[in-house]
Formats: C-alpha cells, structure tokens, sequence
C-alpha cells in the first residue's frame, strides 16, 4: 500500500498573492509547502508527493503538468489551478488536460474544505 501524502503544495511566484488561500488552509489544519518556480515544485513532489497541489494560472504548462503527474503518481494527486472570475482558461477543462479542476477567485472556506476532503479522499482510495 502506498504511504499518504500529507500536505498541500502551493504554487505560487510571489508569496503575497497566496496569503489569502495559506490563511484558509492554516484555518483547516492543513500542513502547506509553498513553490516559488516549477523546479521548487518538481523538487518537493520528487520528495513527497502532495495529495493536493494548487498553482497560480499563468504558471502551467501541459509538459510540467505530466511531469508532476509522473513523480507523484499519477492519479493519487489533485492538482487544481487557480483562476479569476474573469479568465476564460476555466471554462474550457476539456482544453486542459491533466488539470482535475479550476478554483475561481473569491475562494469561500466551504469550497477550499470540499476540495480538500475530496483530495484526500482520492488519494486514500487510489492507495487501498
């Protein structure tokens, strides 16, 4: 049985622009390991696979996005972009593969603790 992943990975370029969504999953108790570039993000998922990671949406690309799914197992990560109300990126899922999802700014606490539990919850099914 593969171990559980046990924090959440933010990536982000500036700190500033996460302080809102760090302050809702310290409110949940979840454990947060902030990225600042895509290679801090590869380094930490080869390390420890995250079972839910969160980026910013100008920082994506399909082949970073394969290469996160690699190291981390594939389908035992959840890995959302955030986006804002605005951005057209999110309506079009089907266009963005590897993505599971898109979380639109104003983020609510019940909406962050759904995605968590459901992260989660994927993560510990895909393990048994």
């Amino acid at each position: 049985m593969a171990s559980q992943a046990s924090y959440v990975l933010l990536l982000a370029p500036h700190t500033e622009e996460l302080h809102g969504l760090e302050a809702l999953l310290a409110q949940m108790h979840c454990t947060v390991k902030i990225a600042h570039s895509a290679d801090q993000a590869i380094a930490n998922v080869s390390q420890e696979p995250p079972y839910l990671v969160i980026l910013q949406e100008n920082l994506w690309v399909e082949a970073f996005i394969n290469q996160m799914r690699s190291l981390a197992d594939g389908d035992r990560m959840t890995l959302v972009v955030i986006t804002e109300r605005h951005s057209p990126s999110w309506l079009y899922q089907e266009q963005n593969p590897g993505i599971d999802g898109f979380l639109v700014k104003p983020l609510s606490q019940d909406i962050l603790f759904s995605l968590i539990h459901s992260a989660s919850a994927r993560q510990h099914c895909l393990s048994s």
